[in-house]
Order: structure tokens, then sequence, then C-alpha cells
């Protein structure tokens, strides 16, 4: 699934132009570089993906797969593509996410032919408006079409989050479940048409692993409401809480 990305004469140039211009550099090493440089895209791209989960892992947590550790290329290119907009990053984290889902219905062992819809956590509305568009959603979706190339695999916003939930960063892992529990809802609109309990077996995607406790809860939600739920794939997991199955 690699794609290998050659550093030409033409895109060195405009990279040292772009940083000589706009002080652009690379997300993941700081080096002069409009995106990811190569150097970044190689180190992504060589990370095996594997079946992973924190340590401890919330109670209910689902069988999940990732694309990496969180080290610091992933820190920064995810940080970029999801607080600063970075959207010429989605094609690379979308792709390590479809990966990441590879991963995860092999463990399953889900047929090629067999329907997937991938579901992403979903991020805060006024994080979006802030933002101006939905990090995790836009890797699910580049994730889906990478995928579709050789399964039958979509996403869909099925999720949203309840109105007054806290902000996650700063708590612990206990914060962070409590504040999640019941913080989740089923979301009706065009985004899910056509995507009923009765219908194909779903995988919910983010773009990271800290504690579990948002991949936990979107699980349960879904479950609940009686989708089959084969598991989770994330871009990366935090190192520290990482252990594998």
């Amino acid at each position: 699934m690699d794609e290998r990305v050659e550093a030409t004469g033409v895109s060195r140039w405009w990279s040292a132009t772009a940083d000589l211009l706009l002080g652009a550099g690379c997300p993941g090493c700081g080096a002069p570089w409009w995106g990811a440089c190569p150097a970044c895209r190689e180190h992504l791209q060589d990370q095996p993906t594997t079946l992973a989960s924190p340590d401890p892992a919330p109670v209910g947590f689902p069988l999940a797969a990732t694309a990496g550790p969180y080290d610091e290329v992933h820190r920064g290119l995810l940080g970029a593509h999801k607080e600063d907009q970075a959207l010429m990053l989605t094609s690379l984290l979308g792709d390590r996410l479809a990966a990441a889902v590879d991963e995860l219905l092999a463990a399953q062992q889900v047929l090629p032919g067999e329907p997937v819809v991938l579901v992403p956590v979903p991020s805060a509305a006024s994080a979006v408006r802030s933002r101006g568009f939905d990090a995790t959603a836009a890797l699910a979706r580049r994730a889906s079409r990478r995928l579709a190339r050789t399964r039958p695999v979509r996403s869909a916003g099925l999720l949203a989050q309840r109105a007054g939930l806290a902000d996650q960063s700063g708590l612990d892992a206990s914060q962070r479940a409590a504040n999640l529990r019941g913080g989740l809802r089923l979301r009706r609109g065009p985004t899910t048409v056509g995507v009923r309990p009765d219908g194909p077996a779903l995988v919910v995607v983010d773009d990271l692993v800290t504690t579990g406790a948002s991949l936990t809860e979107a699980t349960a939600r879904l479950t609940e409401a009686g989708f089959e739920v084969l598991g989770a794939a994330t871009v990366a997991a935090t190192v520290r809480r990482l252990s594998t199955y």
C-alpha cells in the first residue's frame, strides 16, 4: 500500500522557495518543505501496522489496529493536519489510516467482497467551525477511497457529540472516560442514508488513540443501536500507553 514520494529537482526547488517566501517547513521534522518531506513520508510508511490497545484499556475497548507509534513525526503531522488545516497531509495520513483498517479487517477475517463502513469519531461542532473542516472525517473519507480500490468500503458520519461535552485535552484517563460517557449520539441526516443496523459492518476510526475512551464510547453507542462493529483503527497510538494483543 506504500506510495513512495521521490524528491525531484522541481519539488526541491518549490519547497526551498516556499521556505524562503512563506517560512514553510515539514511539520514532521521542520526541514524546508511544503507539506511532509520525503524522509517523514518514508518514516510513516515504514511503520508496521499492528493490533494494539491502551494499557490499561478501558472496559469495552474494541479490537483495534494502528499504523504506528505516536512519535515526534506523527505528532507534528497529525497536529498540523488538525490544528493548522494542512490539507496537503490528508492523503498521506488517510492512507496510513487505510493501512490500519486493512490490518483490522485481516485480523477479523473479513472477506474482500464484504461491505464495510468507516465511522469517524466525531469532533465538537465548535472545533469544526473553528478549524474550518473536520480532520478525522477527512481522513476517513480518504481511507475509504483508498480501500475502495479492492473492497466495498465507504465512510459515514454516524456519530455526533452531545452538547455540553468538555474539551478532552488536559484530562487524565478516568476523567476522559467520565466526560465521554453518554457524550455521543447517533446522527440523523444525509450522511447516514443507507447505513442501517442490519447493513454493513462498521469500523470506528480516529487519528490517534491515547486512553481509548473515545473509541470505547463510539463503539458502545453504535453497538447499542444494533450495529455490528468490527473494531477500531487509528493512524497512531500513544507509545507510553501502547500494548500489543
